[in-house]
């Protein structure tokens, strides 16, 4: 199984007898968590852009995997390996499963950017890349003929698994390069389209769909980003247009809200909005690309009641205003904004938004205590701001993340993330696009910077940035895999 996983440069993790469940992201059991690092644009064996996963162990392995280790696959330039990734325990055996996606995978009798997702289940001795599968839109996870594969469609754009609020696994899938013929012979390109799963059944949808209040429409991208929680999910569609009768606002974007299903049927469409909403703020503009980055959890409200859903939406094209808005789903109450957010606002660490900031590009939400009454430093909220330039020494794109707690009190209001990366790990440099990637777990805030002096992702314990703490700051480094900078080209491009 070690020469199949292609180990590369550190031991394998410890083998245990069995998985056991409970931690976030724990590929092979042993209660410590693991992390997977996309770098999709990697040359490997010799192919551009064929892409490839690495994998840190809580244990201290560390591994890199790529399309020759996947039975039934190989490395094929410009096919983005690691593009995409979520983790969820699959199979329930303990062991955290893992998701990759490889959009621009020619996978369908040699048709350009079909894309696939590939599924490798964890084990007591790591991601067993020995059982892992291939899915694509035709076949998944066992069931066939969900829908067709075509050039362009890009399936495994972007990926959100999960457990619902009975403990049952999903994956979301989205295809927003999907499209369509009408029955008048019109070709409606890049329309999109959304994979929807349990393990054993699965379903497509799309803006044709029953129940939608919009419809297919070239260039909408539905599917471009998705998101979800136990409650729900939700997608994004940052290409719609927004149409009036004597002029068309282009990619002003919308939002889908959706209720599980058993995949089944369609999922049920809870609500849709977008910037021309009278109870969302801002307006339909072009280029705004309402939908391009998301993110959601479930939360109790600091004085109790009913669990609600908060989805955050990034606006990256937005203009120097607002960025940034986010959204609550209360059960019979439908959905309000919950707050606008933008670099300029309160708190003391407000930053001035300026052009090209790109405030929103990537966002990351956690409820540090599911299940319980959030609280300032608990229900929190990251925004990547990866255009921002260091005015005091002249570089550009050093980029930003910024913290936001998203309770009434709002204490955690504008922190950056920035000064909180160790000196000695990071030097502050042009290109270096912090804030380009995010991701958040109960335990720790990723960051990733993509430019820097060295590629590099950063772990950062959540009482560092809301409590003062001074715990020590991880950073996975190529060499972590044993690889130089050079090796590397987009290393922490996604993140699981």
């Amino acid at each position: 199984m070690l020469a199949a996983i292609g180990l590369v440069g550190a031991s394998s993790p410890a083998v245990a007898q069995s998985c056991t469940a409970g931690t976030e992201s724990d590929f092979d059991g042993d209660g410590k968590f693991d992390l997977a690092i996309g770098d999709p644009d990697a040359t490997v064996a010799g192919k551009l852009r064929a892409g490839r996963v690495h994998v840190a162990y809580g244990s201290g392995a560390a591994v890199t995997i790529d399309a020759d280790d996947i039975p039934n696959n190989e490395n094929g330039a410009g096919e983005r390996f690691g593009f995409s990734m979520d983790t969820v325990d699959w199979n329930g055996d303990g062991c955290t499963d893992l998701f990759i996606g490889a959009p621009y995978e020619a996978w369908a009798s040699g048709m350009a950017e079909t894309g696939i997702v590939v599924f490798i289940p964890g084990s007591p001795t790591g991601l067993d890349t020995a059982l892992a599968k291939n899915w694509s839109q035709a076949s998944f996870d066992g069931d066939t003929g969900v829908d067709t594969n075509h050039p362009g469609d890009r399936f495994g754009w972007d990926i959100a698994a999960g457990l619902d609020t009975a403990g049952d696994p999903f994956i979301v899938v989205g295809v927003p390069g999907e499209s369509t013929t009408t029955t008048e012979g019109v070709v409606l390109n890049h329309g999109g389209n959304v994979f929807y799963a349990r393990p054993g059944n699965a379903i497509d949808f799309n803006q044709n769909s029953a129940g939608f209040a919009d419809s297919f429409e070239d260039g909408d991208m539905f599917g471009y980003s998705v998101a979800a929680s136990e409650s729900g999910f939700v997608v994004g569609v940052p290409g719609e247009d927004a149409n009036y009768s004597d002029h068309t606002i282009h990619d002003a974007g919308t939002m889908f809200l959706m209720a599980h299903s058993d995949a089944s049927t369609v999922p049920a469409p809870i609500a849709a909005w977008g910037q021309g909403n009278t109870t969302i703020s801002g307006e339909f503009e072009d280029g705004d690309m309402y939908g391009y980055s998301l993110d959601m959890v479930d939360y109790i409200s600091t004085g109790g009641g009913a669990a609600k859903m908060m989805i955050a939406i990034g606006a990256s094209g937005e203009d120097t205003s607002a960025g940034l808005s986010s959204v609550v789903w209360s059960p019979g109450s439908g959905f309000t904004e919950y707050k606008t957010i933008s670099q300029d606002g309160d708190g003391a660490a407000a930053d001035a938004a300026e052009p090209g900031d790109m405030f929103g590009a990537a966002v990351a939400m956690v409820n540090r205590t599911p299940g319980q009454n959030t609280g300032v430093n608990t229900l929190l909220m990251t925004v990547g701001v990866p255009g921002e330039d260091d005015e005091a020494t002249g570089l550009f794109d050093v980029g930003e993340a910024q913290l936001f707690s998203m309770t009434e009190d709002q204490a955690q209001e504008n922190n950056p993330v920035r000064p909180r990366l160790p000196a000695e790990k990071f030097t502050p440099a042009d290109g270096a696009g912090i804030g380009q990637v995010l991701y958040a777990n109960k335990q720790y805030l990723f960051v990733s910077a993509t430019g820097a002096t060295g590629p590099a992702v950063y772990r950062i314990p959540w009482d560092n940035l809301v409590a003062g703490a001074a715990a020590a700051v991880t950073s996975y480094t190529p060499a972590t895999f044993g690889l130089t900078n050079a090796d590397v080209v987009s290393f922490g491009a996604s993140l699981a």
